[in-house]
């Protein structure tokens, strides 16, 4: 087996000066790094540094994945966005480094043997700026889908708080993770259920006073923020209240509901019942969205049959393997169309002169065999 590695890192808020990127090239001189990315793959060798530490230092968001079945996926929130009540059930999958200034979550899984390759992992990477921002904004839900897939494991887990929010409805963002790191489904169906019937936290997303933040600044806080506008160009929101962040916003709240294995387990079994109802019918819902699709295309070849046998000898004529393809494709469906409409006879009569008009072009009559 070959040691594929690859990796990807970005900046969303601010960009990496030519110090920052003269850094990163001492990490990997093969590396692709641009002002806001960096990403290198390796075969038989690996990073000059540690993910996390590249990940405090310069990054907003990560993607590590290994041949062997390892993948790691990095978020990083300024300090105190996420409460340390919500952060005490670390386990393989899930773990937290935090710094004076940042919180660093790592989603791990050591043994995915499904397919993966770049591809995958780029259109992974692209969902993982929209669970920060979801996270930022104090929407916690991808922290509670980690203690989810802890508890499908393990029923002694420490207990989280139980806040609203919405589990059902889930933003594309995380069903993509959700896919990924195997959440499971009646699990999350379970929580909605509890949040529903349980005492819970209301979840505090309050909107974002500019006028109060702005007022509360001090010259000299306002002049760094003006400093590094010049230097990058450009300051997010984002980076501007963890710049101006002077203590973690959650630090001292205090929770009196709290979400444990034996409340959500006692709903697991409705909850998986109604999912699997759900399911089927939304199988049912697509099988008869596809039907009607099908049977609308039917109806339409079969209105316009004498123009598809013209264009079928059209392609006949052309007298090569993709004229014959296109040819055999037309019949067959032609053939579809007139069985749906209950024709069959007249198919068969018009197949026949189709036949007699083209019975020297061997390599077509066998692409029809099945019709013959």
């Amino acid at each position: 087996m070959s040691e594929y590695q690859y990796y990807k890192f970005e900046r969303l808020d601010g960009y990496l000066d030519a110090k920052a990127r003269q850094s990163l090239r001492t990490v990997s001189s093969r590396a692709e790094i641009s002002a806001t990315s960096f990403q290198v793959y390796y075969t038989y060798s690996d990073l000059k540094a540690e993910p996390a530490e590249l990940m405090l230092t310069y990054f907003d968001i990560g993607f590590y994945y290994a041949d062997w079945g390892t993948i790691d996926a990095y978020i990083k929130l300024p300090a105190g966005t996420l409460p340390d009540a919500l952060l005490g059930f670390s386990r393989d999958g899930f773990h937290v480094h935090e710094s004076e200034e940042w919180q660093l979550l790592i989603f791990s899984l050591e043994e995915y043997y499904e397919y993966f390759d770049d591809e995958n992992a780029n259109d992974f990477f692209q969902y993982l700026a929209g669970l920060r921002s979801e996270l930022i904004q104090g929407n916690w839900r991808l922290v509670y889908f980690m203690w989810l897939k802890a508890l499908d494991c393990n029923d002694e887990l420490e207990e989280i708080p139980l806040i609203q929010f919405d589990f059902e409805h889930l933003s594309e963002e995380l069903q993509a993770f959700s896919a990924l790191y195997d959440i499971s489904l009646a699990w999350v169906k379970a929580l909605a259920m509890v949040l529903n019937e349980q005492p819970r936290h209301q979840a505090k997303q309050a909107q974002f006073q500019y006028d109060v933040w702005l007022h509360n600044l001090t010259e000299a806080e306002k002049n760094t923020l003006l400093s590094t506008l010049f230097e990058q160009g450009q300051l997010t929101r984002h980076q501007a209240l963890a710049m101006t962040r002077k203590e973690s916003a959650n630090k001292d709240e205090t929770y009196q509901y709290w979400l444990t294995p034996d409340v959500i387990s006692s709903y697991f079994e409705q909850a998986q019942s109604q999912l699997q109802q759900e399911q089927a019918a939304a199988i049912a819902k697509k099988m008869a969205i596809e039907k009607a699709e099908k049977e609308k295309m039917l109806t339409d070849l079969y209105n316009q049959r004498e123009r598809c046998w013209q264009q079928a000898q059209e392609q006949a004529d052309r007298t090569c393997a993709s004229g014959y393809d296109a040819a055999s494709r037309d019949l067959h469906q032609l053939n579809e169309a007139y069985q749906f409409k209950g024709d069959r006879p007249a198919f068969e009569q018009s197949f026949k002169c189709f036949i007699v008009a083209n019975s020297s072009r061997k390599a077509l009559l066998n692409r029809l065999k099945d019709l013959l």
